[in-house]
């Protein structure tokens, strides 16, 4: 490669890198932990939102007991059926107060004695916060699929599409030289490249299918109106069964065990663990099924789905069946079960979280790589004064590597320690996040880069230690082995990476050159 074209693509790589590698930072980070989202769903909850499970057979008397008692559930229901991850209570429904739009989880099961128990409660779905966190990049505003925060991922995320091909292009020519190749002993700034090297190479797949997908999600709205604009024109893109002429009473609706045959009849190896109605009562009347399908494509991280009619079984959206998705729908679908890591169970999970955590690492190498580069050697006796550029990016470094991580422990505290019923716990740790987050960056501004490093490397010790005794201390209900031990172990091994790294910055703080941009 000629030296002009090897500079050029090297130039991309370091300016897509930069402009993207924070948001990123941040989006990686909360996308490994929404590898667990339901579990640390179920890890949130307080005994008192908690109802009693009941048997398979009392689901469908339970459906319509809540049905004639609270009519506004036929809107939209979720049945947790035993299969299910949350289990938090058989039946709920979400009331949103058309005013304020804040909303109330209700929930509905039987007593020991057989009576109806219903109960509002104020649900914190932290996970799904953290999934919101991953999909905006913390960035506030919009609803849903019109969040400011989606639309500037994706084009955060075609900027890294950029950066990973310019970053391939400029290491081949020396591909089979530093491969795995640590230069400890060289410079700061070649041990950095190298590890720079190593953690993109070996997860190169992997951030390409995040890369690609995350674009793909971010503008697809927009894609299907360019389609049904130039592709479809007045044709529907989507097209519905028409809705049966049949009585769509409550008392109709086909019971559970109805609704489990008819899918397995089309996909035997699926096991029902979630029925999402909507539109009860009405000729749209509908019922998402999710259940387990281990070993195939599905469309979630848990779950594979099928729509159907709740009171005829007729399929109304069948193509998020592996078996029956057909062309399109398999790429779809892969779409989905590639960025979810939802297409081997539990063991993916894992592997998918150890890879977010390392292209979180990916981008924050990739920073420190800039600052080194940019940083200006002391050529005599006097100080450097370094570029303000360089230094901002140092304080923005530190703050939004570690703020991430602190804003979060922050939320998991709030969530495990204030009381769910007497607060609006969802929007508390939002505030704990930002909170937290902002003081971090607020932190670097207002001392040294390492001096700051160091402090909230302790802070964030502390937190994770507060974490593990909160969560071995929650004497209200029985020790979860799949979320709580999960949860611990998780935050402990994060424990002893922070250790390590507070360890070496005070061993190496000594040794840090005079015109280091970090003292």
């Amino acid at each position: 490669m000629r030296l002009e074209a090897f500079k050029n693509y090297q130039q991309v790589h370091i300016w897509t890198g930069i402009l993207s590698g924070l948001l990123l930072y941040i989006c990686f980070v909360a996308g490994a932990f929404t590898m667990f989202k339901a579990p640390l769903n179920q890890w949130a909850l307080q005994a008192d939102q908690r109802l009693p499970a009941i048997a398979y057979a009392q689901y469908d008397t339970l459906i319509q007991e809540v049905l004639a008692a609270h009519p506004e559930a036929a809107a939209k229901m979720t049945v947790n059926l035993p299969r299910s991850v949350s289990q938090h209570a058989p039946v709920s429904w979400v009331i949103e107060d058309p005013d304020t739009h804040a909303a109330t989880t209700w929930q509905a099961s039987f007593s020991p004695e057989g009576k109806l128990l219903v109960q509002s409660t104020q649900l914190s779905a932290i996970g799904d916060f953290l999934d919101d966190l991953h999909r905006t990049g913390g960035i506030p505003g919009g609803d849903d699929h019109d969040a400011y925060g989606i639309l500037v991922m994706g084009l955060v995320a075609a900027l890294y599409f950029v950066a990973i091909v310019s970053g391939l292009i400029i290491f081949l020519p020396t591909w089979f030289k530093d491969l795995f190749t640590l230069r400890k002993r060289k410079n700061s700034k070649r041990f950095w490249v190298d590890f720079h090297n190593i953690l993109g190479i070996t997860a190169l797949p992997f951030h390409i299918v995040i890369a690609v997908t995350t674009v793909v999600f971010a503008y697809h709205d927009v894609l299907y109106g360019a389609m049904q604009q130039w592709v479809y024109k007045d044709a529907p893109m989507f097209t519905r069964p028409a809705p049966t002429e049949i009585d769509r009473d409550f008392s109709k609706l086909l019971p559970v065990t109805k609704l489990d045959e008819a899918i397995k009849t089309l996909e035997p190896k699926f096991e029902p663990a979630v029925l999402e109605y909507a539109g009860l009562g009405t000729p749209r009347a509908r019922v998402m099924i999710g259940g387990k399908l281990d070993g195939e494509w599905i469309r979630g991280p848990e779950y594979a789905y099928w729509v159907s009619d709740p009171y005829t079984a007729i399929s109304g959206y069948s193509a998020m069946l592996p078996s029956l998705a057909g062309a399109t729908g398999k790429i779809v679908n892969g779409f989905f079960t590639l960025h979810f890591g939802g297409f081997g169970g539990a063991f993916v999970h894992w592997v998918y979280f150890g890879l977010g955590m390392s292209g979180a690492l990916l981008f924050l190498t990739g920073n420190i790589i800039w600052i080194e580069a940019r940083r200006k050697k002391q050529k005599n006796a006097e100080s450097v004064a370094q570029t303000r550029s360089a230094k901002i990016m140092a304080r923005l470094t530190i703050g939004v590597s570690l703020g991430t991580l602190i804003g979060i422990a922050f939320a998991l505290i709030a969530v495990k320690a204030l009381p769910h019923k007497a607060l609006d716990i969802s929007f508390w740790q939002q505030v704990a996040y930002y909170v937290g987050f902002l003081l971090s960056i607020a932190s670097t501004f207002l001392q040294s880069p390492v001096r700051a490093a160091k402090q909230l490397l302790a802070l964030l010790c502390i937190l994770i230690v507060a974490l593990i005794a909160l969560t071995a201390l929650n004497v209200d209900r029985a020790f979860n082995f799949s979320t709580d031990l999960s949860f611990c172990f998780i935050v402990c091994i994060l424990l002893v990476g922070l250790g390590a790294t507070l360890f070496h910055i005070h061993k190496r703080k000594a040794f840090l050159p005079t015109d280091s941009v970090w003292s």
